[in-house]
């Protein structure tokens, strides 16, 4: 649109006007605003104001309405030039403010139309709707959808990123595109920051937008729309006409213009005023090719689960190595805990009545079982056990009364229980301190405490005569430090013993013992007992899995305890095995191979288990609720936390105000609606030929804010019902799809950016899977064919080559008038 002007002081700014930059940093801006273009030239409004009386008034009045102006100017270059747009929410609150103030100015002010200055070429343009988001390509933002060869290929889960994005997505803008005087003038306050303004929106965790992809204007976001099309039925060896490159193509070569065709940018569409575009067109493979066939809300509507924290960062917070004692300790359980477990409880009268003589004796076996302890490390060439003392002697001073419990009283009256004892870990300094003649090196060495070391022990037993199986196998490592990311250990002891009783069952499966690993073994458990007194001290730690079963068969008392069963226990008191655990939580598979266990793997295991625990804290478990974030589920509850303050929020789940809908038929309601928490609304559709299929638009165009739907998520499926292969098979469904498109761009506002998806043969290909499943079974007579597997490669990879369109906002720019 041109400008007539014959003054020539309006003239020289209507230059000055059209020159502007758009650097928003520089410091000439100020000046380039208050040159953009008037309503009237300057001097027609000082004369007519002179007469009137009111020259200061009105001259005061002709400025702010002149820097007003400039900075809207600025504003829509930005929302319509920029690849990026506008991605700070205050300035968007600006742009629809002066674009408010713009549009009652033109209806006021006749001389508005004949004027307009230095914005006169996007005079038309700007009397229309604001420019919306845009989810384009980064290399394109007005590539040509009518040729295939521009559609880019792209994964399911790309997408959905890009939904992640425009729902709790939002940035403060590294600049700002007023300055700061005009800022002050309109008392803008300056934005906060990102910790205040993602409060509640730090519940979801917002991946970077895929390569291919760009949403521009991400502060315009006004709600989101998801429209998934499934298609069932057809004959999968050719293309289904309602995929939306197949009705392009068919428009475009019968030259019949319809909607998708409107829809195109084109560069020889003349466009005067924001209108509906297509702005990203995708072939999306939905799922990898050796899964199984997944439907679009499987792929679209769950968040993967957040990534565990790296092991590295953990290293930051625990790099001294006391430091993992003091964590560990936190893990002990507790004496109401292991009386609950079934650990061996030490009776309170055990030592009361003990008379002088055991007590002495007792202090002689302690100080005998601490000299057998080598330091700094335990040399396996040691002498034979018995060279060194009689270890059933030693057993017999060191033991102990336990609190009684059925266990015990199930052994009771044994053959061989009177020569089974229980022993308990004591101190070996104090043991070595009270056993000293000279009593000045004691106090001297009153202060020195024996290092504290953390023991791993797991146990195999068979079954013998006893009522409770017997210790064959011990095996016990010892913690010794980090190496980077990984903890280090050593295995301190792993003995065969020979059970006392006759061997029933040697439980191979599970102990992996053989009849022949214990034909030549002379080890017994009270060899075992007095080495396990040697290395372990009362204050050292002992980590196991069901460590109870462990304790009870070597007949041992310790105190601190760190059993990875109750560690990792869920919170309806069911208890995971090691093998999960170790699976789960370290991607590491244990207890794999057809001969039983290996007592020194499950050890390992279990240790790492423990230090992980005590390094990462509470974050290092098993999470049982199952069911992955369903994006509803997230947006409901981001908006409901939102405070009360949603103008300025930068994300659009924060600032909401809409409903939130959810449209489909029951099954699908079933499966994926109801997951979210119960959205706010949930329409039953079970068909896109059903008239409740309108309701989509109806949603987001309604003016009532009850009415109007902030999230929409609609799943409507096209079905074949014909039973004819004629060329009008879809032609019910192809008419009723083009309505729908023809409606959401009519009415639909230009701030709602639309996901529509479409996927063809989910349900066949998932009933064709299964019975691809069922014929590996060999108790099926009926095998598989190859003409089946045939027909079930072509029915997954339709259903996996989808189609999707991003549905956005085209506008005029400077450069197109």
């Amino acid at each position: 649109m041109s400008t007539n002007h014959t003054n020539p002081l309006s003239q020289r700014r209507d230059d000055e006007g059209n020159n502007d930059n758009d650097d928003d940093g520089d410091q000439g801006d100020t000046v380039a605003e208050t040159a953009t273009s008037t309503s009237t030239s300057l001097s027609e409004v000082l004369v007519d104001n002179a007469s009137n009386g009111n020259f200061a008034v009105s001259k005061k009045k002709h400025k702010k309405r002149k820097a007003s102006k400039g900075q809207l100017k600025k504003l829509w270059r930005r929302a319509t030039g920029h690849s990026s747009g506008i991605t700070s929410r205050s300035d968007w609150n600006l742009l629809v403010e002066l674009h408010s103030e713009y549009k009652l100015s033109c209806t006021t002010r006749a001389d508005e139309h004949n004027s307009g200055g230095g914005i006169a070429i996007d005079h038309e343009a700007m009397l229309g709707p604001l420019p919306g988001p845009n989810v384009c390509r980064a290399s394109d933002h007005q590539c040509d959808f009518g040729i295939l060869e521009n559609w880019q290929t792209t994964e399911g889960c790309d997408h959905r990123d890009v939904l992640v994005n425009l729902l709790f997505g939002g940035r403060d803008s590294h600049h700002n595109s007023t300055s700061a005087k005009a800022q002050k003038k309109r008392k803008l306050s300056p934005p906060s920051t990102n910790k205040e303004k993602r409060g509640a929106a730090s519940l979801v965790s917002v991946p970077p937008l895929p390569s291919w992809s760009e949403v521009c204007n991400q502060a315009s976001v006004g709600g989101v729309a998801v429209i998934e099309i499934e298609i069932d039925g057809g004959d999968i060896s050719t293309v289904c006409p309602l995929m939306p490159s197949q009705r392009i193509t068919n428009s475009l070569a019968t030259n019949c213009e319809n909607v998708w065709t409107s829809l195109l940018h084109r560069e020889k569409n003349k466009i005067n005023k924001v209108q509906r575009t297509i702005a990203a067109a995708c072939r999306v493979k939905l799922f990898q090719e050796k899964h199984e066939p997944r439907c679009i809300s499987d792929v679209l509507m769950f968040l993967p689960p957040p990534p565990p924290p790296t092991l590295s960062d953990e290293l930051k917070k625990a790099s001294a190595y006391f430091d993992i004692f003091r964590a560990m300790d936190d893990l002990l359980l507790t004496p109401k805990q292991m009386r609950s477990e079934g650990f061996p409880i030490l009776s309170n009268t055990d030592t009361s009545n003990a008379t002088v003589e055991s007590t002495s004796e007792r202090r002689l076996a302690m100080k005998k079982v601490c000299e057998l302890s080598e330091s700094p490390q335990m040399k396996e060439d040691r002498p034979p056990m018995q060279a060194q003392c009689d270890a059933v002697q030693l057993i017999s001073a060191l033991s102990v009364n336990l609190v009684s419990n059925d266990m015990d009283e199930a052994i009771s009256g044994d053959e061989f229980s009177d020569m089974e004892y229980y022993v308990k870990s004591f101190s070996h300094y104090r043991a070595v301190r009270e056993n000293s003649d000279t009593t000045d090196s004691c106090n001297e060495n009153d202060n020195q405490v024996r290092q504290q070391k953390i023991f791993a022990l797991d146990c195999e037993m068979v079954q013998t005569s006893s009522a409770d199986p017997e210790l064959a196998r011990v095996s016990m490592i010892m913690f010794t430090g980090f190496s980077e990311e990984n903890e280090r250990s050593v295995v301190v002891l792993d003995e065969l013993v020979k059970p006392r009783r006759t061997v029933l069952d040697h439980l191979t499966q599970f102990s992996g013992i053989t009849p022949n690993m214990l034909q030549s073994v002379e080890t017994r458990i009270e060899d075992i007992q007095v080495r396990l007194l040697s290395m372990i001290d009362e204050n050292d730690i002992i980590v196991g899995h069901s460590l109870e079963n462990d304790l009870r068969a070597l007949r041992i008392v310790h105190d601190k305890i760190i059993d990875t069963s109750v560690l990792f226990r869920g919170t309806n008191g069911r208890k995971f095995s090691l093998k999960h655990l170790s699976n789960v939580l370290m991607q590491k598979k244990i207890q794999c191979g057809s001969h039983g266990h290996c007592s020194t793997e499950d050890a390992e295991a279990a240790l790492v288990l423990a230090l992980r625990r005590a390094r990462r804290g509470d974050s290092f478990r098993l999470k049982e609720n199952s069911s992955r974030q369903n994006i509803i589920s997230i947006f409901q509850k981001i908006n409901s936390e939102a405070s009360s303050q949603k103008k300025d929020a930068e994300t659009f789940a924060e600032r909401n105000d809409g409903s939130c809908v959810c449209i489909g038929g029951n099954d699908w309601i079933t499966n994926y609606a109801q997951s979210a928490d119960g959205a706010h609304h949930v329409l039953n559709c079970d068909s896109i030929m059903s008239s409740m299929s309108m309701a989509v638009p109806s949603w987001l165009s309604s003016e009532k804010s009850t009415k109007r739907a902030g999230l929409l998520w609609a799943n409507l499926r096209c079905e074949d019902r014909s039973g004819n292969n004629g060329k009008d098979r879809w032609k019910g469904e192809i008419t009723k799809l083009d309505d729908l498109m023809q409606s959401l761009v009519e009415r639909v506002p230009t701030h709602i950016p639309i996901l529509m998806i479409i996927q063809s043969n989910y349900k066949k290909a998932g009933v064709l899977t299964q019975q691809r499943k069922l014929s590996n079974n060999p108790k099926v007579t009926l095998r598989w064919t190859s003409e089946q597997e045939e027909q079930w490669k072509r029915c997954v990879e339709e259903c996996r080559n989808c189609e999707a369109i991003w549905i956005g906002s085209v506008c005029p720019t400077f450069s197109s008038s």
